[in-house]
């Protein structure tokens, strides 16, 4: 903890800290872990000065002490906006407000008695910040070992239902080797779910791995075989429209790229719906196209929704699917990294579905330099 007049943050995504002049208001505490917060701090540049959050508070991105810090949960004349937190917390616990003159002199205050003790304050902000940093990691693998619980489940209940049948062999073939293939997708996601875990902690290792060549469709295939017991829980059909006979030079994660992309098509698209995978090969150019029907981003958020932890507002607002805005970023860095053009657009047509817009959304890839698959090698 850092010696800090007002609450703060140290990083956009860390929690909230108690100033020692001014506590958390209550209602912060409680919509601490509200969408419209968390994109709220996602968006927030170091030292851009003042901003309004959500619910009328005023955050100021600003530095104290030579250390960037996100003052919030601010009281401030002309800053916060009154008639919002008016209107949505009428009960607002005792939180003072201030003029910007008194604001600024307990700034100024409390930088005068740190420079007097710099390196003390030094050491405990970086403290702070790494503290921040470790929390956030604990809490992505946190959500990766859920995953992996949660498939481990899924394998457990295959396995069990396979050893029934062994048993009782006669007329069970077809039904034997369902379970094998889920099985084969169960095991694989488990090792999907850690090499993005591992691209995540530690991307700049990952993405400068060595290239082999790697043949497309079966990299695709592979990926659909994975993610297709998840397709059919929700009744969705995967459709794969032409072919890829040749070969890319590319490094392992292009596999994490495609499950991305798969993963959000299902993972967004309504139920009884037809993702369609579609493969046009010229010569030594391959353009690869996903398109699912999803909800409408905004058109002034299209070219952000590559942008490490930024979601849709609504997406947000739907508040069903879980994200953090994470898989469009990967997805554009491994496509960097392996020189892989990607372009990310939205149909004009529409369905309207509970209130929400839907639209035809697509994901384009573009590969040049294909290799001639002579020897027609089994990439998997």
């Amino acid at each position: 903890m850092i010696l800090s007049p007002f609450p703060y943050k140290m990083l956009a995504d860390s929690i909230i800290s108690n100033g020692c002049i001014f506590n958390i208001p209550q209602f912060c505490v409680d919509k601490k872990d509200n969408p419209k917060c968390k994109e709220f701090y996602h968006l927030l540049k170091e030292n851009s000065g003042f901003h309004i959050c959500p619910y009328g508070f005023a955050v100021e991105c600003t530095k104290l002490g030579g250390v960037n810090i996100i003052f919030t949960c601010l009281n401030i004349e002309k800053k916060t906006d009154r008639k919002v937190i008016r209107k949505l917390n009428p009960k607002i616990d005792q939180t003072l407000r201030m003029t910007i003159s008194e604001y600024n002199n307990l700034k100024v205050n409390f930088e005068d008695f740190i420079y007097e003790n710099q390196p003390t304050f030094d050491i405990a902000a970086k403290y702070t910040k790494d503290s921040s940093q470790l929390k956030l990691e604990k809490e992505l693998l946190d959500n990766t070992i859920h995953e992996l619980r949660k498939l481990n489940t899924q394998l457990k209940g295959v396995v069990t239902k396979l050893n029934q049948s062994i048993s009782q062999l006669r007329n069970k073939t077809e039904y034997i080797e369902t379970l094998n293939l889920d099985i084969y997708s169960i095991a694989n996601l488990m090792s999907i779910r850690l090499d993005t875990y591992d691209l995540e902690v530690n991307p700049a290792l990952n993405l400068s791995l060595g290239k082999r060549d790697i043949a497309i469709y079966k990299k695709i295939e592979k990926v659909y075989k994975c993610l297709n017991a998840e397709a059919k829980r929700k009744n969705i059909s995967i459709y794969l429209d032409g072919k890829s006979y040749n070969l890319f030079n590319a490094n392992n994660t292009i596999e994490i790229a495609f499950f991305i992309v798969l993963e959000n098509a299902i993972k967004y698209s309504l139920k009884d719906e037809t993702i369609t995978i579609t493969f046009k090969e010229y010569e030594d150019r391959l353009s690869l196209t996903f398109k699912n029907w999803g909800i409408r981003p905004g058109d002034d958020e299209i070219k952000k929704l590559t942008d490490r932890n930024y979601r849709s507002r609504n997406i947000i607002s739907r508040n069903i699917e879980e994200g953090r805005g994470i898989g469009l970023y990967l997805l554009n860095q491994i496509c960097s990294v392996n020189e892989i053009q990607l372009k990310i657009r939205v149909g004009n047509d529409n369905r309207y579905y509970d209130g929400y817009r839907y639209s035809p959304f697509f994901v384009e890839m573009k590969f040049d330099g294909m290799i001639k698959n002579e020897d027609e090698m089994d990439d998997i």
